[in-house]
């Protein structure tokens, strides 16, 4: 059986989510070997119960000619496929413990970015939210950081458009398949996106458009995220969930404050008292927040062939520290390398000065 076809196949399969899917591919080697397996193995191996084992031991029957199409739309549309063992998966993402077992993906955008933020909020905003995001973009322009948002109305849809025009790169997650783009009203942005950005989703093809995908989409964005700011929003919606699932992911969330007469920004007005998010006025204060360092992107390309060549080992270590101060037992954790290596890597970065060592054995990228 072809791994992307296995790997649609499991995705498909009831009562088998990520997390479940994902260690059984590391007990038995790959997508292809799971539908190999009896009955008896995957309980003794997996501990699946019945009604999991049953869905894999009929799932060709229950998808197998709709997985055939899908692989011929992938292929005829320029979409990758990227399980999380690719070297091309996000990094950041994989450091949740339900991140997808696949992404779909299509574009030109780097998944593993030196810095990325996150820009959410209410589909119906003031002008001054719009003005507020704009500008905030229009700043964050000189440091090379990657927007994400959902593609919704309102601030997203701003900051992809933000950052298209100030030539930065953004990437849309999607709460359906490749094959649509919702809103409608969309599709042109998204068509400019795919030049430099891209849209990437974990829902399969002609899957139905459905409210309860968009949480499952918001964790994405958190996922994918250095941080996550809140323009502006209620104090129940989808920006809300997606400040909370990235709190819970210790990322950082930063909020614009509102004016409380006025009561379109309660959301945020709300994350900044419960200390959820930090309050913000522009971009500057998460530069320092984030401690990081002006720099145009294209001479700091330039800068980095001045470094001595990277080891395999130090590249992976330096992928792994996507701009997020990280301990030596996260490193270990994340990169998949032994420890003894993690520390000659670790040692040689620090002298060809591309990563800092701070106190308690925490490591942070430079560049």
């Amino acid at each position: 059986m072809n791994e992307h076809y296995a790997l649609i196949l499991l995705s498909r399969c009831k009562g088998i989510g990520p997390v479940h899917a994902k260690t059984a591919i590391n007990i038995f080697g790959s997508a292809a070997e799971i539908f190999n397996q009896s009955g008896i193995e995957l309980h003794q191996k997996c501990a699946w119960n019945s009604l999991q084992i049953e869905q894999v031991l009929s799932a060709r029957d229950s998808y197998g000619d709709s997985i055939i199409r899908d692989l011929q739309f992938i292929k005829d549309h320029g979409i990758n496929l990227i399980p999380f063992y690719d070297s091309r998966y996000p990094v950041r993402l994989k450091q949740i413990v339900d991140a997808p077992l696949l992404l779909y993906y299509k574009g030109e955008a780097p998944l593993n970015p030196s810095r990325t933020l996150a820009i959410v909020g209410t589909r119906k905003p003031s002008s001054h939210s719009l003005y507020l995001t704009q500008k905030f973009i229009e700043e964050a322009q000189s440091y090379g950081v990657q927007i994400i948002s959902g593609l919704a109305y309102g601030i997203d849809i701003c900051a992809h458009r933000g950052a298209i025009k100030t030539g930065l790169s953004t990437l849309g997650i999607l709460a359906h398949g490749l094959d649509q783009i919702y809103p409608k009203a969309h599709k042109s942005t998204s068509n400019e996106m795919l030049e430099k950005g891209g849209l990437i989703t974990e829902m399969p093809l002609f899957a139905q458009l459905h409210p309860d995908l968009f949480p499952r989409r918001n964790r994405i964005i958190a996922g994918m995220s250095d941080a996550v700011v809140v323009v502006e929003s209620k104090l129940i919606g989808g920006s809300m969930s997606t400040a909370q699932i990235a709190r819970s992911y210790d990322r950082e969330v930063f909020a614009f404050p509102g004016n409380p007469s006025q009561g379109h920004n309660t959301g945020c007005n709300a994350l900044i008292k419960r200390q959820v998010a930090e309050l913000i006025e522009d971009f500057s204060d998460v530069v320092k927040a984030m401690n990081w360092q002006n720099t145009n992107p294209k001479k700091e390309i330039n800068q980095r062939d001045l470094f001595p060549k990277l080891s395999q080992d130090e590249n992976t270590l330096l992928n792994t520290m996507t701009g997020k101060t990280l301990h030596i037992d996260e490193l270990l954790q994340y990169s998949g390398m032994p420890l003894h290596r993690i520390t000659l890597s670790l040692l040689e970065l620090e002298i060809k000065g591309v990563i800092k060592v701070l106190p308690g054995k925490y490591y942070q990228r430079l560049s």
